[in-house]
């Protein structure tokens, strides 16, 4: 019993963080009005096709430049 729960528990510790994240940085590019039009649809491609890594590489290359 506890193991099957372990098994359900660490999977969602580990990618609903990982979720809020792409989410959040996300929410960041649609609000981001410094960065252009044709620049912001490839972030929002790389968003919809890399995901998380996408996410990290926005947060480390634009949201960290702002903030």
């Amino acid at each position: 019993m506890t193991q099957s729960i372990s098994m359900i528990i660490l999977p969602l510790l580990i990618t609903l963080p990982l979720i809020v994240f792409w989410f959040w940085m996300a929410w960041d590019l649609g609000g981001n009005n410094r960065i252009p039009s044709n620049e912001k649809t490839y972030w929002m491609l790389a968003f919809l096709f890399m995901n998380v890594f996408a996410a990290v590489f926005y947060y480390v290359y634009e949201y960290r430049r702002r903030h």
